[in-house]
């Protein structure tokens, strides 16, 4: 058998309350130095 860099995970997370554009928006500003943070 050869080595493998990925394992058979996966990650799922769940976005509830927050818009579609919210999320986008977060996203976009992952690398930035001022992310905006989403309403709870």
């Amino acid at each position: 058998n050869k080595p493998y860099f990925w394992t058979g995970a996966y990650f799922v997370a769940s976005c509830g309350g927050v818009t579609v554009e919210q999320l986008k928006k977060y996203v976009e500003n992952q690398n930035s130095p001022k992310v905006e943070t989403l309403p709870r």
